[in-house]
């Protein structure tokens, strides 16, 4: 049978309203009371109801937390970081995944509402566009995480896209690559067309500096090939460029940017089944640096988001949010820890704090070289 605060109250001599006093930490109870009060609750193995405790404080000190899909590797990472933020700050975490269903996202939202949680982190993609009228009038505090809010006042954090999209691009040109391939999941990936952006843009400086120098045949040229982001569209995606590139006409790509590690390691795998090497024939570069990607072979080179930044942030501009104390999120994160051998360095944060750019970072490893021959 279930102790109650009126059974503490019958063993320690008090009224209700005394043990509730005592076990809130508030009011003016003289120390031996105190001690009877807390003594009867240690004996009884009393346990204070978490539903009374928030309906008292009107807050359940849960927040919810909506990812787009649960087994991309990029995610758990997320999740950990924004749990670890939680309960340093005493709330709880409700998970629920998406799975990159606008129907799905519509009743999540209203589920966790009626959950009662105090404020939303949101880490689907295209919340911010297809969920822009529930967003507009949301009834809790929520904060985007790696996706924009479309017209909507609602704090966002996300990655450099283009800037990572350059990093990759430009760490490839410096090797001496200049046929590109890009791998381009759909376009329900909000972020590829930026991260494709950036690397166009590097192409198109190299470019320019080949004109200028009268070398035009060094200039860069780029194909893009199309699949989900996964591990099998990235090698459905690989697998079209290597058979477009043995065309008469063609040239096959020496350098691919992925979209994310997932499409890279799919990479990896067509270019082995077609009897090739890397980085001896082509150079990959992924980007996310989930946490195997330095275990894959040859270990991916890779563009590093700031993910426990991230979550951290979100946690704490839901915080500020509910006017709870903490570090202000209007300071934007540190972008990362020391840069590691063969990482370039992090810029720093330069976007207003409502809606943070975070910097990105380039993570050298084996899978890129010089371009063959």
């Amino acid at each position: 049978m279930t102790t109650t605060i009126a059974d503490v109250a019958r063993r320690a001599g008090v009224s209700t309203a005394t043990v509730s006093r005592v076990l809130a930490g508030v009011g003016g109870a003289r120390p031996a009371t105190r001690e009877r009060v807390l003594d009867a609750a240690r004996e009884l193995e009393f346990r204070p109801s978490v539903v009374a405790r928030s309906l008292r404080r009107r807050a359940t000190l849960t927040l919810g937390l909506i990812v787009t899909d649960i087994e991309n590797p990029y995610f758990p990472q997320l999740v950990r970081a924004v749990e670890d933020a939680a309960r340093a700050d005493g709330y709880a975490i409700l998970l629920c995944n998406a799975d990159d269903d606008p129907d799905r996202e519509a009743a999540l939202l209203d589920v966790l509402v009626e959950r009662r949680v105090d404020g939303l982190i949101v880490a689907a993609s295209r919340v911010g566009t297809r969920q822009r009228e529930w967003l507009s009038r949301a009834p809790v505090p929520v904060v985007l995480v790696n996706t924009r809010p479309d017209d909507v006042d609602v704090p966002s954090i996300i990655s450099d896209n283009a800037a990572g999209g350059r990093l990759a691009a430009e760490h490839l040109l410096a090797l001496g690559h200049r046929r590109f391939g890009y791998l381009l999941p759909p376009p329900r990936n909000v972020d590829a067309p930026e991260r494709l952006a950036g690397v166009r843009d590097a192409l198109a400086a190299a470019a320019a500096t080949s004109r200028s120098g009268g070398d035009t045949r060094r200039r860069p040229d780029l194909v893009v090939g199309h699949g989900p982001p996964t591990v099998e569209g990235g090698e459905a995606a690989m697998t079209e460029l290597l058979r477009r590139g043995a065309a008469p006409d063609a040239a096959r790509p020496t350098a691919i940017v992925a979209y994310n590690d997932l499409m890279a390691i799919g990479a990896l795998r067509a270019i082995r089944a077609a009897g090739l090497v890397v980085p001896a024939d082509i150079s990959v570069v992924g980007f996310d640096d989930v946490s195997f990607a330095a275990f894959t072979e040859p270990p991916l080179t890779t563009i590093r988001q700031a993910t426990a930044e991230m979550g951290r942030w979100a946690v704490a501009a839901i915080r500020d949010r509910l006017g709870s104390p903490g570090r202000d999120p209007a300071t934007p994160p540190a972008a990362a820890e020391a840069a590691a051998p063969g990482e370039g360095p992090l810029p720093a944060a330069a976007e207003p704090a409502r809606n943070v750019i975070l910097p990105v970072g380039l993570r050298i490893r084996r899978s890129t070289g010089p371009a063959p021959g």
